[in-house]
This record gives structure tokens, sequence and C-alpha cells, in this order.
């Protein structure tokens, strides 16, 4: 395939992935919707609020992921990945509306409980999405620029928030999701979903259609490993010994390695994920400013730089990660995040004890503290992700996580303001790195190297045994060599 050729397909890929990265930047437009929401709803005499509903406006959005996390497996495995995302963009559609219109914080409440379903879908759908579309390597790039997006999505917010008042910025958010619709609406779903289903003739015209002719070994290995999964689902089916697929089948779920292995994993790599900054300082960005560099700082002007860097650090971040491993780059950036989370914690204490203050060192180390997360932690969490998970297990594997993602967010969001009253923001940052400690330790030990391998290569390598050919149609294009060599693998 020549250079020209290879253009195409990238571009192809790019495009489709680009519904995915903007449901992305709407979860940080959500985020950081809040954070110029909140200053604008205490001076409005009109908008009753107190740190009670304030936490509740911050926090809403991760209680309502539940029902989007708990609708997203069962639209991705029966209708396919695309509609979960434009069910999630419909609803953001919708949530951004009533915002716009809202006269009472009751409105805004009930908006982003809307909001946060859609978060929920597309949460779960995201990384799922990026990593079926996209060639392994370029998975990293394409996952690196989806956190762009975050970062683009939240410095729009927070530039936009600070020359408009807080319904007009709405306006501006429901624009970018009808801008995601459309997208989705128009993009093909994914080879894999497709192969899983026996539609294997449209599995292949999407594949070629975004990867071109230079990787049939994938193709070939995803048919094979879906044709097999359903002869032996088909034989379980014949000779009675299916589960019920409720209660039971996944509690069997929970005896098998290539299951909780790769689940233990990740749900220490949301924590460091959850924990690592982001979302504490895209919801509370204005207070946090204030705890380290003072109350006679512009505060308007601090958060567009910190944007603006957010923006450069993510475009670092698609270089990093396509040339340092997996396992070398959590190691690196997840330290380097625990080291800013003491040195803030560190140097806020001297501050709030008159010991020592200097606004150049407060800032130096704001910005080495969102550098780790934005060029590191969160773009290395979000790809990851995308490869971990067996196929046989993805969608129940990402609705766990999501889960204990939401739980995570609502225990961060709804404590945090009170930490800060309590023990101030050198203790809650102190908490902070002893959490992300903890996770860097078992996941380092846990993580396997999966930079620039296919998703059935690691689910092969890593997790579980090359799957046992059974049954092969001549719609299947395997030769028959192919098929030998595959009947006659190791159980």
């Amino acid at each position: 395939m020549n250079s020209k050729t290879r253009l195409v397909h990238l571009l192809r890929q790019s495009l489709v992935t680009a519904g995915v990265s903007l449901s992305m930047a709407e979860h940080s437009m959500v985020l950081g919707f809040t954070a110029i929401l909140l200053p604008q709803l205490r001076q409005d005499p009109s908008m009753k609020t107190n740190i009670y509903i304030e936490s509740w406006i911050a926090s809403i959005n991760a209680l309502s992921f539940f029902p989007g996390v708990m609708m997203c497996p069962f639209i991705m495995r029966r209708y396919g990945r695309r509609k979960a995302n434009l069910v999630s963009a419909v609803f953001m559609i919708i949530g951004w509306t009533c915002i716009s219109l809202a006269s009472d914080v009751n409105v805004i409440l009930i908006s982003k409980i809307l909001q946060g379903a859609a978060v929920g879908l597309s949460s779960m759908s995201a990384t799922i999405l990026i990593g079926e579309y996209t060639s392994p390597k370029y998975r990293g790039s394409f996952l690196s620029i989806m956190m762009f997006s975050i970062l683009l999505g939240s410095l729009m917010v927070h530039m936009i928030g600070s020359f408009l008042v807080w319904n007009r910025t709405a306006l501006f958010c429901l624009a970018v999701a009808i801008l995601d619709a459309t997208i989705v609406s128009l993009s093909p779903e994914t080879p894999v979903f497709l192969a899983k289903h026996g539609r294997y003739d449209e599995c292949r015209k999407v594949f070629r259609w975004l990867h071109g002719p230079d990787e049939e070994d994938e193709l070939n290995a995803m048919i094979k490993a879906a044709v097999s999964k359903k002869a032996k689902s088909d034989a379980n089916n014949e000779n009675g010994n299916e589960k019920n697929k409720g209660l039971l089948y996944v509690i069997d779920y929970f005896k098998r390695s290539d299951f909780y292995k790769p689940l233990i994993l990740m749900l220490h790599l949301d924590v460091i994920e959850l924990w690592c900054g982001y979302t504490t300082i895209e919801t509370y960005a204005i207070d946090i400013l204030h705890k380290i560099l003072g109350h006679d700082i512009n505060v308007s002007k601090n958060v567009i730089v910190l944007d603006t860097l957010k923006i450069l650090s993510s475009v670092c971040a698609i270089h990093i990660h396509t040339k340092l491993k997996r396992c070398a780059a959590l190691k690196l950036f997840v330290g380097m995040n625990i080291l800013t989370y003491a040195s803030i914690a560190g140097y806020s204490y001297l501050r709030e004890e008159h010991i020592f203050e200097n606004i150049v060192v407060g800032s130096t180390l704001t910005y080495l503290f969102v550098f780790s997360f934005c060029a590191g932690t969160m773009p290395l969490m979000c790809t990851i992700s995308s490869e971990i998970f067996p196929l046989e297990y993805k969608e129940i594997s990402t609705m766990i996580t999501t889960l204990f993602a939401s739980l995570n967010i609502t225990l961060k969001m709804q404590t945090f303001p009170y930490l800060v009253n309590v023990i101030g923001i050198h203790g809650a940052f102190s908490i902070y790195a002893l959490i992300l400690t903890y996770a860097l330790i078992v996941a380092s030990i846990m993580l396997p190297e999966t930079k620039d391998k296919t998703l059935q290569n690691i689910e092969e390598e890593y997790w579980t045994k090359p799957y046992e050919m059974t049954v092969v149609s001549q719609n299947d294009e395997l030769t028959p060599m192919q098929v030998t060599e595959l009947s006659q693998a190791p159980a």
C-alpha cells in the first residue's frame, strides 16, 4: 500500500474517531462548565445556592452515571458500539438545551442528571470504539488525540464562560453536541462488533475501508476468533450446557482468570485516573488556585493559562505515547503525579502557616502537576483501557469499571470541599498522593506490555490461549492451512 492510500485510510480512521473525541470533549465541557457556573450562581440572587447545593451540582453527574452505565452494555451488545455513542449525544443535546433555558437550580440539576447519563454511555463506549476502529500503530495517537479533545473542550468552555453568562455558554456546548451526533450517525459500526454478530462480509468491508489491505492478518484472526466463539456457544446450546445469562452467569465470570485479572488491573488504573487530579482541578479550578496562589491573582487569566498548558501537554502526549512503552510511561508519569501532589501539599502547608510563600514556586508546582496528568496519566489510562479487556468480557468489564469510576468521582467531588475546609488543601492532596501510590504499586506488578500489539494478540498472549477453531464456513475466507493449524492448536 503506497503512502497516498495509507493516508486515505488514516483519514478515514480520523473521521470515525472524531465523533468519539467530540463526545469526550463534551465530558470536559460538563466538568468545566461547573467551574464557571458555580461562581456566577453565587452572584445571582435569584439562584439560591449554598455549599450543599453546590456540592450536588458538582457531583450529581457522577451519580447519574449509573443509568447510563447500566444501559450501555445492553446497547453495545445488542445494537452496537456506535449506537451507544449516538444515544449519548442525544442525551447531551437535551441536557444542554435545558440548561440554556434554565431559570432555577432545580432545572440545572435535572439537566446535569441527563448529562451524567450521557457521560456514562460514552465513557464506556469511547475507548472501545477507538480500540476497535483504529490500527495498533495509531491507537495510542488516536487515544492521545481524544485526551487532547477533552482538554480543548475544557479550554473552550472556560474561555467562553469568562466572557459570557452561563446560559449563553451552554448554547456553545449545545452546538458541539449537535456536531457530535451528526458525525456519529454517519460513521460505520466497528468491525469487531460486526464479526461478533456473524456479519462477516460487512465486517470485512468496514475493516478494509478503515485499514486497507495491509492488515489482513488481524482481520482473519478477528473473524476466526468470532467463528470459534460462535461455534462453541452453539455447541453449548445444543448440549444444554449454556448457562443462564443472569446472576449465575456473571458469577461464573469471576472464576475465570482471563476475566478477573484484567478487571483487577483496570480497577487500579481507574483509581489512578480518577484521583490523579484532573476532575478536581476541572471542577474546583478557581478554589484550588486561590488556595495555592492566593486571592490576589487574576483567576480568569490563570484558568486560561492552565487550560492552554493542558492542550500543549496533550500535544506532547501524542508523541510521547508513540515512543514510550506502557509500563515505563506508567511508572514515569504516575510517579511524577505523586511527587507533584506531595510538593503542592508541602508548599500549601508552608504558605498557610506563613512560613514560606512564593507565587513563582506555587505556579511552577501547579503547572508540573497539570503536565503530569495531561501528558502522561490520563492519555495512558485511556490507551490501556482500550486494549486490556478480552473481547468476550469487554462490555461487562467496562460496565464494572465505569460504575466503579462513578462511585469514585461521586466520593471525590462530594468530599473535596469538606476535606479542604477541615484539613486544608495540603491534607487533601496528601491523601490523594497516598491513594495513587498504592494503585501504582499494584498496577506496576500486574500491567503487561501492550504497545503496538493487536487486540487479538493481547488477549491470546496475556489472558487466554488461542481459540480452538471448531467450525469454519466457506464465507470465512480461511485457507486449508489456516484451518489445519488452528484445529491443531493446544486447548
